[in-house]
């Protein structure tokens, strides 16, 4: 397995996700990683507009803001609609 080296500027968070999920620093880092992978992967097969509205989104879950079931629901059929009139 490769070693990682952990810039400084992140060092200390993920080491607080780590021990707050009593979890290995490594496990972390493999899960961070394999995220990074999946949605770069992804992102290749999405809109620009669908890329910004999950950037967004996710600015948004960082912040702790949730939303209500329904608009979730109206997310994902704005989203369906986009993929499909492509």
């Amino acid at each position: 397995m490769a070693q990682i080296e952990v810039p400084e500027k992140f060092a200390a968070e993920l080491q607080e996700l780590a021990s707050r999920d009593d979890r290995a620093l490594q496990d972390v880092l493999a899960e961070a990683i394999d995220t990074y992978l999946s949605f770069r992967h992804i992102e290749q097969e999405l809109s620009p507009t669908q890329i910004e509205r999950l950037m967004h989104s996710v600015t948004q879950a960082d912040r702790g803001e949730l939303v209500s079931q329904e608009e979730v629901e109206e997310f994902f059929s704005d989203w369906e609609k986009e993929a499909t009139s492509r």
